[in-house]
Formats: structure tokens, C-alpha cells, sequence
């Protein structure tokens, strides 16, 4: 009693559908996760950032851009740098 090609073929794709929508799942929570760490960090920057006397009032951007550009990471930089367009 073999098996038919046909049979192979549809189980393997369905398994391997089955991974990637597993996969797509564990991946969305876990950007939502970062997504809502940023905004955290973000929302809370002034607990980071001492005032600053000279009446500068967006002296946490200016912060938080040259300390991404010093990390290295163009992909981290720019979520970061879009999560605080879309939180203003």
C-alpha cells in the first residue's frame, strides 16, 4: 500500500502552511510587544533625560536620535524614529 505522490505533495504543503501561519502568529505578537516597548520608552524619555535650562523643548528627540545613531542599527533606528512620528 504506497502512498500517492498527490497525497505527499498536499501533506507536506499543508504542514508547511501550517508553520508559516504559526510562524506569522508568533512573530505579530511579538512585534506588537517591541512596538508597545518603544512606545513605553518613549513615553517616559523625560524620566531619562534631565531638563535642560535654555528653554529647549525638544531636547529628548535631539537625545534619542544621536544615541540611535550611535548604536549602529538602521533597522532599530528608523521603528524607533517612526513610533515617535506616530506618537506625535
Amino acid at each position: 500500500m504506497e502512498r500517492r505522490p498527490e497525497k505527499d505533495v498536499v501533506f507536506t504543503e499543508f504542514r508547511q502552511e501550517c508553520s508559516i501561519r504559526r510562524t506569522a502568529k508568533v512573530l505579530d505578537g511579538k512585534r506588537k510587544r517591541i512596538r508597545e516597548d518603544i512606545q513605553y520608552l518613549i513615553a517616559h524619555m523625560a524620566l531619562l533625560v534631565p531638563p535642560v535650562a535654555g528653554g529647549e523643548t525638544d531636547i529628548s528627540t535631539q537625545i534619542i536620535t544621536e544615541a540611535l545613531g550611535r548604536l549602529g542599527d538602521d533597522a532599530f533606528a528608523q521603528l524607533v524614529l517612526q513610533i515617535m512620528q506616530e506618537l506625535k
